[in-house]
């Protein structure tokens, strides 16, 4: 997995009263719990291990960003709210193209790990309509992992894994499938959420702390 290291920037995270998991709720999974807390990575950035066919290198090709975030009041309670943000924006000057942003309905379970795929299948339906290069970034792992590394996986073993129940698989399933026909043109990115200091005003944290409050936003 090739990692990139922002050096010389501040390793101070926000608390956000939202979130009860941190950037490595991946390993999650391996409990199936959507309500337990897990450390917080040290890491600023990741790419995505599956790298795509077209070149990012080629400045031909037009690039565009989609960030996406969960937010979740009381998860893992009877009286919890979740709700998802997109923002899309341009390579070029960073312009916001679009915001899109909703409430997890009442009828589904109401966690920040569904809230958080949601969001990514948000965003991915939303890059299916965009043409060129897409950079799909999430501050969480989970997410990130359940559309290109358990989610594969699964989806080749049948939809089952070992140990337990797939949470969310209405979710992951299309998640998943549409990710694996984007394979050629998108690139996903994890990053440290909630950076404080100077980093919260440039790209890319500065749309990270942009999109959780759009998602706060939208919390019923």
């Amino acid at each position: 997995m090739i990692r990139e290291k922002y050096n010389g920037e501040s390793d101070q995270t926000v608390k956000h009263k939202f979130r009860r998991t941190g950037p490595l709720d991946a390993y999650i999974y391996k409990t199936g719990s959507d309500n337990q807390d897990v450390e917080q990575s040290q890491d600023n950035m990741m790419v995505h291990p599956i790298k795509p066919i077209i070149a990012e290198q080629d400045t031909l090709i037009p690039t565009t960003h989609i960030f996406t975030d969960g937010a979740c009041t009381n998860n893992g309670k009877r009286n919890a709210n979740a709700a998802w943000g997109a923002i899309i924006v341009a390579d070029k000057d960073y312009k916001v193209l679009n915001r899109l942003s909703a409430a997890i309905p009442k009828s589904e379970p109401q966690t920040n790990q569904r809230a958080e795929l949601q969001a990514l299948l948000k965003g991915l339906q939303a890059a299916e309509q965009i043409d060129g290069f897409i950079k799909l970034w999430s501050d969480s792992q989970y997410a990130i992992n359940c559309a290109s590394v358990w989610g594969p996986s699964w989806k080749r073993k049948g939809w089952v894994k070992q140990g337990g129940v797939i949470q969310h698989l209405d979710i992951i399933k299309p998640l998943v499938n549409l990710a694996e026909s984007m394979r050629s043109r998108i690139e996903f990115k994890w990053l440290k959420g909630h950076k404080g200091g100077d980093a919260q005003h440039q790209f890319p944290w500065m749309f990270n702390h942009q999109v959780d409050a759009l998602a706060t936003a939208a919390l019923c």
